[in-house]
């Protein structure tokens, strides 16, 4: 497969999502449209209402609420190639605060967001700056994001140069799902020669930006 663009997830709100004019596509992902973007991948927060696994974990989804809206945030096992990250949603309860990003797709009519990161939201910091973020944004949408990923384009023409220490963080804090994010995935997200990383994790360590819980994997020192 050619290397394109990895879909910039984007920071909004389920409203916006279910009011947004939705594309479905044939081989490519859908997407919503809102102003002049098409966005396929979202990042929201919220709190969850209820979940559903399945017996087999062939499926799973929760109900989420963001004081805007609500909607349906799932995952099912792909039984052709038997991958799944079912497993996600095994320690999410009913009350949780979670931050989730996913793509955005709708189901007999319904729009819905199919999981491919969740993680629990511990610190209520995090969700206040989350909703002032919003407020700042007229158009309550963020890149948070831009990188090369094997797949297809996000359909969105913009490219921003990020300093290699700025985007091993981000790549740091989405990746985490608890025990930190490994030297090996942030090498392959970032596609950054090794010897890159390592001197941008080295500035990072030294400003006391991350810390290193194991060896070779890094979180984020705030959060």
């Amino acid at each position: 497969m050619s290397d394109f663009e990895r879909l910039t997830a984007y920071k909004t709100t389920l409203k916006i999502i279910n009011a947004a004019e939705y594309t479905p596509m044939q081989g490519q992902a859908d997407y919503i449209s809102i102003k002049n973007l098409k966005i396929s991948r979202v990042r929201i927060f919220g709190t969850v209402v209820t979940k559903t696994i399945a017996q087999d974990s062939s499926y799973a989804f929760l109900t989420l609420d963001d004081s805007t809206d609500t909607m349906s945030i799932s995952s099912r096992k792909d039984f052709k190639t038997g991958e799944t990250n079912v497993e996600m949603f095994e320690k999410i309860m009913p009350g949780d605060i979670i931050e989730i990003i996913g793509r955005v797709n709708e189901w007999e009519g319904k729009r819905k967001i199919n999981a491919e990161i969740i993680k629990t939201i511990f610190d209520p910091n995090h969700w206040l700056y989350h909703q002032y973020e919003l407020l700042l944004s007229k158009e309550k949408i963020e890149r948070i994001k831009e990188t090369k990923e094997e797949g297809i384009s996000t359909g969105v023409d913009i490219k921003i140069e990020k300093k290699p220490e700025d985007l091993i963080l981000e790549i740091i804090k989405e990746n985490d799902i608890g025990k930190g994010t490994s030297m090996a995935l942030i090498i392959n997200m970032s596609k950054l020669k090794e010897k890159n990383v390592e001197d941008a994790l080295k500035n990072l360590l030294n400003d006391s930006a991350i810390y290193e819980p194991t060896k070779h994997n890094y979180k984020v020192l705030d959060e």
